[in-house]
This record gives C-alpha cells, structure tokens and sequence, in this order.
C-alpha cells in the first residue's frame, strides 16, 4: 500500500511517527490475525526521508514537505500478506501521530489500496568462486610515491 502525506506534525516528528505507526500496525494484526499471522514483517518506507538507506536523517535535517509512505507485509504466503495489509489498511490511511488527535486521511494512490506482489526472493550472489588466498582474484597495482612528485 502507498500513502502520501503532508500533515505539518507528522512531517516534523517523522522518526517517531515511525516507530509508533510500526507499534500501531503490529498491534493491528495482532488484535485481528493473532497467531494465526506466523512469521510476517511489516516494512514502513518513507519516500523523501529515508527509504532507500533505512538509517535516521542527520540531525537538523529539515523536516520534507511531504513524503510517500510505502507499506510491505511479508509473510509465509500470499494470502497471509494480503490478510495483513487488510487488516491494517484502517490504521495505514489514517493513523495520527497523537492518538488524543483527530484521524488524518492520507492520500492514496491505489484503489483498492493493497496490491498483492507475489513470492520474495532473497538476493544471493551469483558466482561464488572458492579460492586458497583471498587475493588471488585481486589485481595490485604498486605505485611509488615519488612518481606523483614530478
């Protein structure tokens, strides 16, 4: 599911937003799915701050004007991921980042908003050469300092 967001407040707090969003949505499939949900992962990517490091912006980093917010669930199958995108699709479009606050409507792109992606596969090298000395495959190149000099 995508959302895009532009509340001031949210915008401001982005890294608490996060985590408390994160909290809010497995609590979600909790209270709806329990147990039932197995080993799943929910993954909040925020487009325009930091979705394609994961690491939290340098401190000072003015807050973005808006930013896209990428929900992906994974799970042991297709049905139990889209099981979980729907279960948490209420919290998804409209979580606030004070629950005494009144419920924000986020843009989406989608309707319906969860599209389902199909199996995940894990990224693996693909030539894997065993070698005696770490080296090996290594090219040196040896430059003498005094060469730069001139």
């Amino acid at each position: 599911m995508l959302v895009g967001i532009e509340q001031p407040d949210v915008l401001a707090s982005l890294d608490e937003f996060h985590e408390k969003f994160l909290a809010a949505l497995h609590g979600r499939v909790a209270s709806t799915i329990g147990d039932a949900a197995g080993d799943y992962d929910i993954s909040l990517r925020f487009y325009g701050w930091n979705a394609v490091s994961g690491m939290p912006a340098p401190a000072g980093t003015p807050a973005p004007r808006e930013v896209g917010v990428l929900f992906v669930a994974t799970a042991a199958t297709q049905e139990m991921a889209t099981q979980i995108a729907r279960a948490c699709n209420p919290w998804f479009f409209h979580f606030p980042l004070r629950l005494d606050a009144e419920l924000p409507s986020y843009g989406f792109a989608f309707s319906p908003a969860d599209i389902e992606r199909g199996r995940v596969y894990e990224f693996r090298l693909n030539h894997v050469v065993e070698v005696d000395d770490p080296l090996e495959l290594v090219r040196t190149e040896w430059i003498e300092p005094h060469a730069f000099a001139q």
